[in-house]
């Protein structure tokens, strides 16, 4: 059965001497895996689609009950080529695509999710928009959607109101205030002001998103408890390869 697609490009894996394997994310299917034949031959007219980030209509054969789907054509929707003007934010709209790959499970697609991602590498590949808020929203609400809402107004064990900030613990799922903490090196204190911007991120969408502004101290500790966060609840996002380039762009 022939079956059209919008997608965007995940990853991509080299599969013998001049074929690929692609991982995509549509509307439809939510992720899609297909082999793509001959596409790394000089003469294929469908060399460069396959770039992660990329925005794509395919169209592939579809076999029942398999994993790995036959590409047929395909049609660059928007390349977000923006992006690769710009180191920063082609290294975010790279953690992006590699933390919704890591994210989500081979299942049916969820709309809101696909549209996350697109509105998201569109905004990172408009010079014009600060990039670091626009992660932060898609970061927040990926956690969303997959059922991992960050509470921040609360202390998860005594429930009373975290007026004065809260803390996190490596192996703790949600903030703690200070009274029920037990305290270790690697706990991140989180103070109120960033427990506002994210209470902020999550409640908005993008058209109320507005102008963010954090010092470089808070700016750090917001970085490391969406991903102190995200490791807990979601163990396949450890080890992602472009959070390595990240962490030097945001240490």
């Amino acid at each position: 059965m022939i079956k059209k697609a919008d997608a965007v490009v995940l990853r991509t894996l080299n599969h013998g001497d001049t074929s690929k394997i692609i991982t995509l994310y549509s509307r439809e299917t939510g992720r899609l895996k297909l082999m793509a034949k001959g596409v790394r031959s000089p003469k294929s007219r469908a060399a460069g689609l396959f770039e992660p980030t990329r925005y794509l209509q395919v169209v592939y054969y579809s076999k029942a009950n398999s994993a790995l789907q036959l590409f047929k054509t395909g049609e660059l929707i928007d390349g977000f080529f923006g992006l690769e003007r710009d180191f920063d934010r082609l290294t975010l709209a790279q953690v992006v695509v590699e933390l919704l790959d890591r994210s989500v499970e081979d299942e049916a697609g969820q709309a809101l999710l696909f549209d996350l991602l697109v509105h998201t590498l569109r905004r990172l590949s408009d010079s014009q928009i600060t990039p670091a808020p626009i992660f932060w929203f898609f970061h927040l609400h990926l956690l969303l959607e997959l059922g991992f809402r960050p509470h921040t107004e609360h202390c998860a064990i005594c429930r009373r109101p975290l007026d004065a900030g809260g803390s996190l613990g490596k192996a703790a799922p949600q903030l703690e205030c200070q009274d029920c903490h037990l305290p270790d090196q690697d706990s991140i204190f989180v103070s109120n002001t960033i427990l506002q911007v994210v209470r902020h991120l999550v409640d908005s969408t993008w058209s109320e998103l507005g102008l963010i502004e954090l010092g470089p101290k808070d700016r750090r500790t917001l970085w490391g408890f969406l991903w102190r966060y995200t490791f807990y609840h979601i163990e396949s996002t450890r080890g992602m390869r472009s959070l390595k380039v990240l962490r030097q762009l945001y240490p």
